[in-house]
């Protein structure tokens, strides 16, 4: 995306023409939806910059309707100087909604994201009531208080070479959106925020159970959609009122362990005893498609009985690591329960784009995409020697490497890391449909594509494929990354 100037893009144009002017100014991917209301806003700060004798430079490169990818966070008018300095401009038009409240929190939380960025934040909302007025808010150190343009005109002069294009790679998904795992400090004190997605189906559960008009939930997403983030700030939430516990699905890592020790009110474990429920108002079951039939029955005993108030369910079927989890079908077992109610995180927030899309095609080649993979590497072994050789020189730069065995892909059940590295030896194939099979194990129920799809979709940043003394595979997956490079 590139920086606009702000008296250009706003001067006369047909209705119907802006999207595309706009796109053409910015080169934004997809068009907007223009809103007539802020382009008139925008030209109203323009001409009140303009009367004040600011410098050109104080219209010029600013980023319009940006938002942060994977994270739905928009900023209305974003400017940003290399030297640390950042001002944030919101626009709003006059309505009861608009409350000073409202509008510093907002900032608040604006100011949050975008300290990760710059060291020094400048944060104001322009609020119109379309008779050519309107009130210039900023917020301080003492909170939220109304200044005039000269404040706006001082602090634009701060910004010292401005950023004038490819702003989203300033921003990584991984540094709001946080695994309580990997990061068990940031996430007990605080240090995340849920996308609007996410906060929605927060209140909405919470306001469930507390009411006691909703209180069996379950939460559904692909790998990277924040399904365990939401789920331990829920109950978090909830413990201050209710016994708790969250039933982790696998076996416990360091980063549960550290976790389960920093955490006050809530318990991790990794099963339940009937006296457990006696203990306990509200559980909570991550991974809910590995749960073992026995401890499943058991939680809706109990929940049916009422020794348990209410019950928080997260899954995603597609993460089965074996024949007999998929057989099972837990999710499908919830939906038989009346009052059951089930939400889905549709998008993928913590993966990169370029990570997902990759991994996508690269389990099903029609999968195309208009991404190119600058961040993924595909490798090839002739023999084990070379793999080995390859391995260590991966792990020299910081990947993870999780070997596709049952036991390995349980140790990294919730967790994520920047780096990841995978091996494609000769089990796999694709068929004449071009989707990745492989053969049988010796472990009968043992799935080696839901393996490697749970391996895979740790990485956050980049991602390494090794394929091993199998060309065929080899030559499909270097024709995806080459796809539209």
């Amino acid at each position: 995306m590139r920086a606009v100037n702000l008296y250009a893009m706003t001067r006369t144009v047909e209705g119907s023409v802006k999207p595309y002017f706009e796109k053409a100014l910015s080169h934004r991917e997809v068009r907007l939806r223009i809103k007539d209301q802020e382009f008139d806003q925008i030209r109203q700060i323009v001409e009140e910059l303009t009367k004040l004798g600011a410098p050109q430079e104080a219209i010029e490169d600013w980023f319009y309707s940006f938002t942060i990818p994977h994270i739905s966070r928009e900023f209305d008018l974003l400017k940003v100087g290399k030297n640390g300095c950042v001002v944030n401009l919101e626009l709003k038009s006059a309505s009861p909604s608009v409350t000073p409240a409202r509008v510093q929190k907002q900032l608040e939380r604006n100011v949050y994201y975008l300290s990760l960025i710059g060291k020094k934040i400048f944060s104001y909302t322009f609020v119109s009531d379309g008779k050519k007025k309107g009130t210039l808010y900023t917020l301080g150190e003492g909170g939220l208080r109304t200044c005039n343009f000269r404040d706006l005109v001082k602090n634009l002069s701060r910004i010292k070479h401005p950023v004038r294009e490819h702003i989203e790679r300033l921003f990584k998904p991984g540094d709001y959106l946080i695994s309580p795992f990997s990061e068990p400090e940031r996430f007990c004190n605080g240090k995340y925020f849920l996308t609007e997605h996410q906060q929605l189906m927060r209140e909405k559960i919470l306001s469930g159970i507390r009411r006691g008009s909703a209180t069996f939930w379950g939460i559904t997403g692909e790998a990277g959609t924040g399904k365990t983030l939401l789920l331990y700030d829920i109950a978090k939430a909830l413990a201050n009122n209710y016994g708790i516990c969250v039933v982790h699905c696998g076996k416990l890592s360091e980063g549960h362990e550290r976790l389960k020790n920093m955490l006050d009110k809530v318990d991790v474990v990794e099963g339940m005893t009937q006296a457990d429920f006696e203990k306990y108002q509200v559980v909570c079951v991550d991974e809910t498609q590995r749960l073992s039939e026995e401890l499943l029955e058991d939680i809706l005993e109990a929940y049916g009985s009422g020794r348990i108030k209410a019950c928080i369910f997260v899954y995603d079927l597609k993460q089965v690591l074996s024949k007999s989890e998929m057989e099972r079908n837990n999710p499908a077992r919830l939906q038989e329960v009346i009052g059951f109610q089930e939400l889905r995180l549709a998008k993928t927030i913590r993966t990169s784009k370029e990570i997902y899309a990759f991994i996508n095609a690269m389990l099903d080649l029609k999968k195309h995409s208009n991404l190119s993979f600058p961040n993924i590497d595909v490798l090839y072994a002739s023999d084990e020697k070379e793999e080995e050789s390859l391995v260590a020189f991966c792990q020299r730069k910081g990947y993870r490497y999780i070997p596709p065995v049952y036991e390995d892909s349980h140790d990294v059940i919730g967790l994520e890391f920047d780096r990841v590295l995978v091996v494609l030896d000769q089990k796999f194939t694709y068929d004449a449909a071009g989707i990745l099979t492989s053969e049988q194990a010796p472990e009968e129920d043992c799935l080696y594509v839901q393996l490697l799809y749970q391996n895979v979709s740790r990485a956050k940043d980049k991602l390494c494929v090794i394929v091993r003394e199998n060309p065929s595979v080899f030559r499909e997956l270097i024709s995806v990354v080459n796809r539209n490079s």
